[in-house]
C-alpha cells in the first residue's frame, strides 16, 4: 500500500482521536506533527522505504503492508513521540484493542524502524578519501535516564549511574559529518557512567584515518600520540578554527535535541535495556530522514 504525504496526513489525523481533519492545510499539518513527531512527508518516505526494502529486520510481510499495517505503522510512531504512561492510554487514542497497545506488537514495528539504520545511519565512503576535507565528524557522547537496575549484591550499580542525571542511566556515542547533514555513527548502549573516551577507544577510533580530524568536547582530551585524531577546545586555535569547532560542536547539540524531542528518550525510560536501543535506533532513523526531507542542520 503505497501512500502520498496527504494520504499520510489525512489518515494519521483520521486514526487519531481528538483530531479535527476538517481544517485548514496549514491547521491539519501541525495536528500530525503534534500527535506524530515528524511531517507527514518524513513518515510516507519512511512508510515507502519500509514497503520495498529487503533489509533484514526491516522488510514487510505482505499482510503489514495494509490498512491495518500502515495504523500500527503510525502506532509505533505515536507512541516512540509521545511515550504513553500505560497501553490503556495509547489504544483509547487509536480506538484499538488494548493488547495490541503493548509488547510484541508495538515493538517489532519499533524494531523495523530501528532496523533501517542499515540503510540511514552509515559511514560514508568519502570520509576516508585521502582529498576529502580533514575534519570529518563531531563525535559526543548523550546519557538517557532509565529505571536503575539492580546490582545482583549491592544496593547501587555505580557503573549506570550517571553524574549528568544523578540516576541510573545509559550512553551512547554519536558521530555527525562536519558538512553533511548525515548520522554516520552510533553505539550504545553502553553504561551511564562509562566514560566518553574509553567507549571512543572501543569502536569508533579504528574506523578513522590516517590525517583525518575529529571535532569533540573536552571530555575527550588525551595526551596519547595514537589519539591525535580527537580536536577538543585548546586554548592555542586561532580564532578562526575556535568558532569553527565551536559551530560544529553546537551543530551537534542541535541533532542530539532532536532525539530528545521525543519522550522515550526525554523521559526515564520504564523498559528494558534492548527495548531502550530499539526505541534510540528507531528515534535515530526518523530524524534523519527528517533532515533528508527539509529539516536539514544549519551548515558550519
Amino acid at each position: 500500500m503505497l501512500l502520498t504525504p496527504i494520504e499520510v496526513r489525512d489518515k494519521g489525523l483520521h486514526y487519531c482521536a481528538g483530531t479535527n481533519d476538517r481544517c485548514s492545510d496549514e491547521t491539519k499539518a501541525k495536528q500530525f506533527h503534534a500527535h506524530y513527531g515528524s511531517p507527514a512527508l518524513v513518515l510516507a518516505n519512511l512508510w515507502f522505504d519500509l514497503t520495498v526494502t529487503d533489509i533484514p529486520g526491516a522488510a514487510l510481510e505482505e499482510q503489514d503492508k495494509t490498512e491495518a499495517g500502515f495504523k500500527m505503522f503510525l502506532v509505533a510512531h505515536y507512541f516512540l513521540w509521545t511515550y504513553p504512561k500505560n497501553s490503556f492510554l495509547l489504544a483509547s487514542q487509536f480506538g484499538i484493542s488494548e493488547r495490541y497497545s503493548r509488547g510484541v506488537h508495538i515493538w517489532r514495528w519499533v524494531a523495523r524502524i530501528a532496523a533501517m539504520k542499515e540503510d540511514k545511519i552509515k559511514w560514508p565512503s568519502n570520509l576516508d578519501r585521502p582529498e576529502s576535507e580533514r575534519f570529518i565528524i563531531t563525535v559526543d557522547g548523550t546519557d538517557f535516564r532509565m529505571n536503575e537496575m539492580q546490582h545482583p549484591t549491592m544496593p547501587v550499580d555505580r557503573r549506570q549511574f550517571s553524574h549528568k542525571f544523578n540516576h541510573g542511566a545509559v550512553k551512547y556515542e554519536i558521530g555527525i559529518s562536519v558538512f553533511d547533514d548525515q548520522c554516520v555513527w552510533i553505539s550504545g548502549p553502553h553504561p551511564g557512567g562509562k566514560h566518553d573516551l574509553t567507549i571512543f577507544r572501543e569502536g569508533l577510533k579504528a574506523k578513522i584515518r590516517p590525517g583525518k580530524l575529529i571535532i569533540a568536547d573536552r571530555g575527550y582530551r588525551t595526551s596519547r600520540d595514537d589519539e591525535a585524531m580527537l580536536c577538543p577546545p585548546d586554548e592555542v586555535d586561532s580564532p578562526a578554527l575556535n568558532n569553527f569547532k565551536s559551530r560544529a560542536r553546537l551543530r551537534h547539540e542541535t541533532f542530539n535535541g532532536r532525539l530528545k524531542r521525543f519522550q522515550c528518550l526525554s523521559e526515564t525510560f520504564r523498559h528494558t535495556q534492548e527495548k531502550h536501543r530499539l526505541a534510540f535506533e528507531a528515534v535515530c532513523v526518523i530524524t534523519q530522514y527528517q533532515m533528508d526531507n527539509g529539516s536539514p542542520l544549519y551548515e558550519v
